[in-house]
């Protein structure tokens, strides 16, 4: 693993990265409800069937909460059955979602994050099926109630390789690491970090792949601390 002092910033991460690929886009919606139904709508889909299955969602049955909870058992089962095993979880999680929602917030998810703290925002994200901190922490940003930083496991792998971090045995431990890191390199504004979340994930799924890494093809060769393992 390269030393702190000797690896290079973050930004110059990022900068090389937004050169080799387009900036990515980020989920398809703003609104946090419909941000949690993209992390529900189906299990080990690749983006590409996640969008089909959301569009459909939101054509077929809606992204409210009380059109959720009003929608009929078998629209919801005929999507969830393309979405991956298990189909009756997860329309049980839908359910629960718009439960939540209403319940919780009266069926204005954005409202009542908004007039909570940063931590009271979180903590009622993470009531919702699936939600631990990477989600509520994506949530809040992509929605834009607050400025915070976010990674998932692709993200995270290439800041590690990168020797931003050392992994630990707990994969939340891990993310705290990381997102310590994006505080510490200056990231702030919202449009950084939504960017960072983006072309770390994109750089993670498609050279910076977790079992067959396309080191020679990477943008960031030179100054992986990973690489110069590999090369070893």
């Amino acid at each position: 693993m390269v030393s702190v002092s000797n690896r290079i910033p973050l930004q110059a991460v990022l900068a090389a990265l937004s050169s080799h690929y387009p900036v990515p886009p980020g989920p398809p919606a703003t609104d946090p409800l419909a941000l949690i139904i993209w992390e529900n709508i189906g299990y080990l889909i690749d983006d590409e069937r996640r969008q089909v299955l959301f569009d459909e969602f939101a054509n077929r049955v809606g992204l409210t909460a009380d059109l959720i909870d009003q929608a009929d058992d078998a629209v919801l089962l005929d999507i969830a059955n393309r979405g991956g095993m298990r189909p009756e979880t997860r329309v049980q999680r839908w359910r629960t979602i718009a439960r939540i929602s209403l319940e919780a917030c009266g069926g204005d998810l954005a409202a009542a994050l908004s007039a909570r703290s940063l931590a009271g925002a979180r903590r009622l994200l993470k009531t919702f099926p699936v939600i631990g901190d990477p989600g509520a922490d994506k949530v809040l940003l992509f929605s834009g109630i607050a400025d915070q930083p976010c990674l998932e496991s692709n993200g995270l792998r290439v800041l590690a390789r990168m020797g931003f971090i050392t992994e630990r045995p707990s994969y939340a431990a891990s993310y705290r690491l990381a997102i310590n890191v994006l505080k510490a390199e200056g990231l702030g504004a919202r449009n950084q970090l939504t960017d960072a979340y983006c072309l770390l994930r994109q750089h993670g799924r498609i050279l910076c792949r977790r079992g067959e890494p396309l080191c020679t093809a990477c943008p960031l060769d030179a100054d992986c601390a990973h690489a110069a393992v590999m090369q070893l």
